[in-house]
């Protein structure tokens, strides 16, 4: 605010100083976005290990392991059989 009485005061352009107001609330907000930006992978990493983790361990392990209930073995999953 202080920017618009001065430039009504000094009788400089307006228009001037409401650019250089919004350029500063620009780089303001995206400077704290940016540091919301850095905080998340600290706060998703336990997420990840809790869901997401061993449900991508069960899909990557579900077809070895119906081959070994099924087929009667691990032999027979190694081709032995």
């Amino acid at each position: 605010m202080t920017a618009l009485i001065q430039a009504d005061r000094y009788g400089t352009s307006v228009g001037q100083a409401l650019r250089v107001m919004a350029e500063e609330g620009r780089e303001t907000r995206m400077m704290e976005a940016e540091k919301k930006a850095a905080a998340l992978p600290p706060k998703l990493t336990v997420p990840l290990i809790l869901f997401f983790l061993p449900v991508l361990f069960i899909v990557i392990m579900s077809p070895a392991m119906i081959k070994v209930f099924a087929g009667g073995g691990v032999a027979s999953t190694m081709g032995a059989g």
